[in-house]
């Protein structure tokens, strides 16, 4: 999909500025690389410890101690992030920074929960979750996202968007969760994590 059908101007020029200065790379990594990048990183930038395991390749349906999985989740049971099959195969058309974005919103759940900033509104802790997201991806010293990654990351926020703004599970619009994990991007480089807080 083309990211300036869907983006606002501000939002493509973030993506601009942000990339600037970074090379754009077409290779591609295996989800078991990426994943396992990603979860150090995470380590590495999480202020809160929370550090959650991490199974991947989760069919939807399994038990968990949080009941059956039916998309990619952080249990605060177990203190597990689940990454299912269904949204590995769904980042895939996206690319491997897509897959990147999956396992730091849902790592970004387990900072809320253990340090106790977890917003009551379901919109805005999926937001939140989103913008550090983007902040850990950005902030995190062994992993580096280029422009083709940046853009990957934020189609796959705008396409995880919903409209339903009157349903309790509304998560936020399309545009919303790219703003989100863009500006998480950006308060990396620029202003901290303080961005990503919800008053």
């Amino acid at each position: 999909m083309n990211l300036g059908k869907f983006l606002t101007r501000a939002s493509i020029a973030l993506i601009t500025t942000l990339a600037a200065n970074i090379p754009l790379m077409a290779s591609e990594l295996g989800p078991e690389v990426v994943l396992k990048a990603v979860q150090l990183g995470l380590r590495q930038v999480d202020s809160t410890r929370s550090n959650p395991k991490v199974r991947w390749n989760v069919p939807n349906g399994v038990s968990s101690p949080c009941g059956r999985i039916s998309g990619s989740l952080y249990c605060p049971r177990n203190n597990t992030v689940y990454i299912t099959q269904q949204h590995m195969r769904m980042a895939n058309q996206y690319g491997d920074a897509a897959l990147a974005y999956i396992l730091s919103h849902e790592y970004a759940h387990a900072a809320q929960t253990i340090g106790g900033f977890r917003p009551r509104n379901i919109t805005q802790i999926e937001l939140q979750a989103d913008c550090l997201a983007g902040f850990y991806m950005g902030a995190m010293p062994n992993v580096t996202f280029d422009r083709q990654d940046i853009e990957q990351i934020a189609e796959i926020a705008y396409q995880v968007g919903d409209y339903e703004v009157n349903n309790r599970q509304h998560h936020g619009t399309p545009q919303e969760r790219a703003q989100a994990v863009l500006l998480g991007f950006q308060a990396s480089q620029q202003n901290g994590i303080v961005a990503c807080r919800v008053q």
